[in-house]
């Protein structure tokens, strides 16, 4: 009797165990796949800027929302794309330091976010679709003499991929871009937890529609003729600076990086005060007004 008790009991907490290893990857890789929406919480009327909504269409019909702030000294445009999780709204100081320097601004949220159709993430894969549709609305509708990016995070990662494909795109500027999408998942799941964790959660994220394929690092070497300047701090929790390093390594002529540091992720704008010059500097050396 007392055998069958025990044994009821190991099963029990057995079961307690694997229901705790396959629940936390599960619920971590769909969060990553559908992240919470949050929409815009900042306009470019706070900045005192006039704009235009926009309504851009992607190659697999959905539609994405975004901003047109013009500047009447420019004839170029640059397309601004935020990170996973955020929003058009949470780079619009980014917009308005550009504008402030000459530039028109093109800010519109990614698939999944914000004010945008679409029900699921994907990490670079279907957002370059989503950067490529901008680009192809700022040709038709902009005609610009040329067409830079600066993305964050996600979306510098989706930037490099998409110069990568394309050349309609003069500059870009990758702020804490990861290399690898997996290796990404696997370092942002664990938080202290046992190495499987992040391999199961990287597992599962392929189920939601995360591929673990054509990753960033395969497209850096692919973005020249247009320039690439990587930003990377040296204080980031998700993204290390051994994948700037890997992206500019394998990136081709023109190219530049800038290590930033005591920066974590995405915050070297606010952290150093050189911002401002090098990303004005970089586009007005490669981007004609």
């Amino acid at each position: 009797m007392n055998s069958r008790y025990t044994l009821r009991k190991l099963l029990i907490v057995l079961a307690v165990i694997l229901i705790f290893v396959i629940a936390i990857p599960l619920f971590r890789s769909y969060g990553i796949s559908h992240p919470l929406r949050r929409l815009p919480a900042t306009t470019p009327s706070q900045y005192g800027l006039e704009y235009e909504t926009v309504v851009i269409t992607t190659s697999d019909d959905l539609k994405l929302y975004g901003w047109f702030i013009p500047n009447n000294e420019s004839g170029s445009v640059i397309i601004l794309c935020h990170g996973h999780g955020s929003n058009k709204g949470e780079v619009v100081h980014v917009a308005e330091m550009l504008h402030r320097n000459g530039f028109s601004t093109l800010l519109f949220d990614f698939r999944a976010h914000g004010e945008s159709e679409g029900s699921f993430a994907t990490l670079g894969r279907l957002e370059a679709n989503d950067l490529m549709a901008a680009i192809g609305y700022a040709r038709e509708r902009l005609s610009p003499k040329s067409i830079g990016v600066i993305g964050f995070s996600l979306g510098g990662a989706t930037a490099i991929m998409t110069a990568g494909q394309t050349g309609d795109i003069r500059a870009v500027i990758s702020d804490s871009a990861f290399a690898d999408r997996g290796k990404l998942i696997e370092k942002a799941s664990r938080s202290g937890l046992p190495p499987s964790f992040g391999y199961l959660t990287s597992w599962f994220a392929q189920m939601w529609g995360i591929s673990m394929d054509e990753n960033p690092s395969d497209y850096a070497g692919k973005v020249s003729p247009a320039a690439l300047m990587i930003i990377q701090g040296d204080r980031d929790h998700l993204v290390d600076v051994e994948d700037a390093q890997l992206l500019y390594d394998t990136a081709k002529e023109p190219k530049e990086i800038w290590l930033v540091q005591n920066a974590p992720h995405v915050v070297a704008y606010t952290l150093s005060s050189k911002y401002e010059e090098k990303i004005v500097e970089f586009f007005e050396k490669y981007i004609e007004k």
